[in-house]
């Protein structure tokens, strides 16, 4: 009882404080643009970033978004290939004339707090392509060290008076060379892909015979399938009865109504019609006419009139109808009609609806279908399933609404920090783990019964076992982190209608069980994994949807102050220290290949972890293998290593032990 008034409570709360969202997003929408036009006229030298992000709340100075992907190529390097690419890129035109990626030539500032573009007016690829040298610490640049190598030019900053892009070619001894990108997340926000820079040919199709991935992580909040089935049908039948009422009483389909003098009824009718149909022809004509109240005014008045005079909707005409309905002769055809149907057709219609119903009713008992939909057994056995299958649905949604308040509070909010979270330096270094094939993943899911990310999620447990033993720390029984689905659009796909945000899920926050080997066995701490998981899935899908229209749409960055959402996220990221992104491939066993047909072996996706988060952790699905690799935060370095060195070993293990 007290759990269910505390979360009815923070429901009532949350509701009460939904009209001051409303009002915060107004005087939010209006300070904004006033503060936007002030300080445009005092820099008229820039274009002033119009929107907030997440990333863009979080940045700072020393802290900055920045997105790494590393290809590596079999081969030598072709720094010209590379080079011809991306002066393509920049240089590309649209249909119009103008450039598409004008931002690639553009500097990021900082002008009043606020992030703004500055075209410099020259731009030189030199400064944002660059070719590594040959030898690292006097040693020749191979697999034993080009994560140290990469490391060191990731926690590099990118240089603040050029465009916030960087491509390195890191050439090696060996017969394959590494390709790194670096970009400002901010340019994902200005319609650029991180495959229209990658020197790749884009996957066009799917692989015949390979299926997608599908992860437990893209639909966490359950998408509604009877309510659309069901407005469907609701829609299709009230347009069916519309067309029909249309085709039996509006003059301009039946001129014959024009000669006669209509009924009050009639002339309601012919009202109605004419009412939908002036909606119609506004909302179609408003696409087309200048966009000022003049204008518009003007066109709804002559719609108005041109509309009435079609159908001779007048006021004399209101005035005959009312006479014509009260006349003692229309009366009389009335009543008369009346008496003549119940006393002669509905004792006709009585037995021959019946045998209907019955015949309907018998032709669903042994078709398990019924073709006289009209009949009042076909209505109710094609509504009725579907309005219980709706009725369900309308139950959860609202079980998610009302329980949501007291998820987000007890189980996101007030979680224990389990992680000390370091002094950030700002500065980033990376690793990656040797790969795993993606079928070993798939068979073992399959054999003990839980999702390919859980097995994924044990692996990443152990590899922070080993972190905390290393480094001292007490070892948490759970730790919070927060795991989200990435599409490998995300990083592979290009086109003007391809958005980046649109591969990206919403973000669940999950306890992910720590267990000590000599008191849990791998089974055990799988299965921990796997209830915490599925708990989360069943609570969060409100939280999950609000994270994914965020990412598309800003509704948090819009309805919330900028300074509140700032220092909400900074005191959540002290509780959730370390992030997990799952890249599952939209094209399962396709290698990529780049543009003068070298054959790409893997390619690794790091996320910056911002604010107090230290430790971002990418699962790269690729081709027929999965890395695991991690962005961090300098001084964690040289542990971090730990954290994904034995990930392919950990999922071995754990296929001899369910093997036995």
């Amino acid at each position: 009882m007290l759990d269910f008034l505390l979360t009815l409570f923070l429901f009532g709360v949350t509701a009460c404080s939904l009209p001051l969202l409303c009002l915060s997003t107004v005087v939010l929408l209006i300070s904004r643009s006033v503060w936007l036009s002030c300080i445009s006229l005092l820099h008229p030298d820039v274009e002033f970033v119009r929107y907030a992000t997440i990333r863009t709340l979080l940045d700072t100075h020393r802290n900055q978004g920045i997105i790494s992907v590393i290809l590596s190529v079999k081969g030598q390097a072709e720094p010209e290939a590379v080079r011809r690419h991306l002066q393509e890129v920049v240089r590309r035109r649209d249909k119009a004339g103008n450039l598409s990626f004008p931002r690639l030539r553009h500097c990021l500032v900082t002008r009043c707090g606020t992030y703004a573009w500055q075209n410099t007016g020259t731009f030189d690829l030199d400064q944002n392509l660059t070719v590594a040298p040959f030898t690292y610490k006097g040693r020749a640049v191979t697999e034993l060290n080009i994560q140290e190598y990469v490391s060191e030019i990731v926690s590099k900053y990118l240089p603040g008076n050029v465009p916030p892009w960087q491509m390195i070619i890191i050439p090696t001894a060996e017969d394959q060379h590494y390709i790194l990108l670096k970009l400002h997340h901010l340019l994902l926000s200005e319609g650029i892909n991180i495959g229209d820079l990658l020197p790749l040919i884009p996957p066009t199709r799917q692989s015949t015979g390979s299926q997608v991935t599908r992860s437990p992580l893209v639909e966490v909040f359950k998408k509604p399938k009877g309510i659309p089935i069901l407005k469907e049908r609701l829609a299709e039948e009230l347009s069916n009865r519309w067309n029909e009422f249309v085709a039996n009483s509006d003059p301009l389909e039946r001129p014959e109504l024009l000669k006669i003098s209509p009924t009050f009824l009639q002339y309601i009718s012919i009202a109605l019609i004419t009412l939908v149909s002036l909606t119609k022809h506004i909302k179609k004509g408003f696409r087309v006419i200048e966009n000022d109240a003049f204008s518009r005014a003007k066109y709804v008045c002559m719609s108005i009139i041109n509309e009435t005079e079609k159908r001779q909707l007048t006021l004399k005409n209101l005035v005959l109808s009312i006479l014509t309905s009260l006349d003692p002769r229309n009366i009389a055809k009335t009543v008369i009609r009346i008496v003549l149907n119940v006393c002669l057709v509905v004792p006709v219609k009585i037995p021959v609806a019946l045998f209907s119903e019955f015949r309907a009713f018998y032709t669903c008992l042994t078709l398990k279908y019924c073709p006289y939909p009209h009949t009042c057994i076909g209505i109710l056995y094609t509504y009725v399933p579907l309005i219980y299958k709706s009725a369900k649905e309308v139950i959860y949604i609202m079980t998610i609404l009302f329980m949501a308040p007291k998820t987000i509070v007890q189980d996101i909010l007030l979680k224990d920090e389990s992680l000390e979270t370091v002094t950030l330096c700002g500065r980033k270094s990376v690793a990656w783990s040797e790969p795993i094939r993606i079928d070993t993943i798939k068979k073992l899911a399959n054999r003990i019964g839980v999702s390919e990310t859980e097995i994924m999620l044990s692996a990443v447990s152990k590899g922070l076992y080993k972190y905390f033993t290393q480094t001292d720390k007490k070892v948490p029984k759970e730790l919070p982190i927060t795991i989200r689905n990435i599409s490998s659009n995300y990083i592979f796909a290009i086109g003007l209608n391809i958005k980046p945000e649109d591969a990206v899920s919403g973000i669940l926050c999950l306890n992910l069980s720590i267990a000590n080997p000599m008191q849990t066995t791998n089974l055990e701490n799988l299965e921990e994994i796997r209830k915490q998981f599925s708990n989360s899935l069943e609570k969060q899908g409100l939280s999950h949807l609000l994270t994914m229209l965020q990412t598309k749409f800003g509704i948090l960055t819009n309805f919330l102050p900028s300074t509140v959402l700032s220092v909400y996220l900074k005191y959540l990221s002290r509780k959730y220290a370390v992030g997990v992104a799952e890249i599952t491939s939209r094209y399962p066993k396709v290698t990529q290949r780049s543009l003068w047909g070298q054959e790409v072996s893997s390619v690794i996706y790091l996320r910056p972890p911002q604010a107090n988060t230290s430790i971002s952790l990418c699962l790269n699905e690729y081709a027929e293998h999965v890395k695991l690799g991690v962005m961090c935060d300098s001084q964690l370095v040289p542990h971090h290593i730990l954290l994904v060195r034995g990930f392919p070993e950990h999922i071995q293990d754990l296929k001899k032990i369910s093997l036995e």
